[in-house]
């Protein structure tokens, strides 16, 4: 399946969530990843507004001037996208997610957070800025702020993991009763009623 990082989905509710959302299919014999190649990292960073476009085209520039920088900062993306995965997965599952991996995430955003400048925001308070960091930090620094702040949260009723098949996508339920079950109605919600439609046929 080709990669869609530009055009995926942003159903979590979470930037850190809709990153862990880049793969899908996780437990079947078939999964999906629309993280291949540097470049799609930077397409999805752009299209879920975690960088603007003067950041993609730096980060672009930055990779392409280099060949060997791109494949480290996409396996470093993976490695953190893969333990948000597994912190949420297990909490939305009642679950206490692995110290391992809580300890992994302190490393991720300890070394984003270096390099990144604190300024105002524009809404007031303030916000890490991550636009001049080094690549790596530009791309994931918002991301591992993201997870940093899901787990400030109080309460976790509402992180919650899609049961469709194949899918297991992560998303903040934030619906007014807490009933959403789906990550998308559209998708696994209508393909699963469709499957017992024809099982019950």
């Amino acid at each position: 399946m080709d990669p869609r990082a530009g055009c995926l989905s942003l159903v979590g509710g979470l930037l850190a969530l809709d990153f862990a959302n880049t793969a899908g299919g996780r437990d079947t014999a078939e999964p999906i990843d629309h993280l291949q190649q540097p470049v799609h990292l930077i397409d999805w960073a752009l299209h879920a507004r975690a960088i603007d476009a003067a950041t993609a085209l730096r980060c672009r520039s930055a990779i392409a001037g280099q060949p060997g920088e791109g494949r480290p900062v996409l396996d470093r993306a993976l490695a953190l996208r893969e333990t948000i995965y597994r912190i949420g997965a297990a909490i939305a599952g009642g679950g206490q997610p692995a110290g391992t991996d809580l300890e992994a995430l302190r490393g991720f955003a300890a070394s984003a957070l270096g390099p990144a400048m604190l300024k105002a925001a524009g809404t007031g308070g303030y916000r890490f800025d991550f636009h001049a960091a080094p690549v790596a930090t530009a791309l994931l620094g918002p991301v591992a702020w993201s997870a940093l702040d899901l787990l400030a949260r109080s309460s976790f009723e509402r992180l919650k993991q899609c049961p469709g098949q194949g899918c297991g996508w992560l998303f903040l339920d934030q619906t007014r009763n807490n009933s959403r079950r789906w990550c998308d109605m559209a998708t696994c919600g209508n393909r699963t009623k469709s499957r017992r439609h024809r099982e019950r046929q």
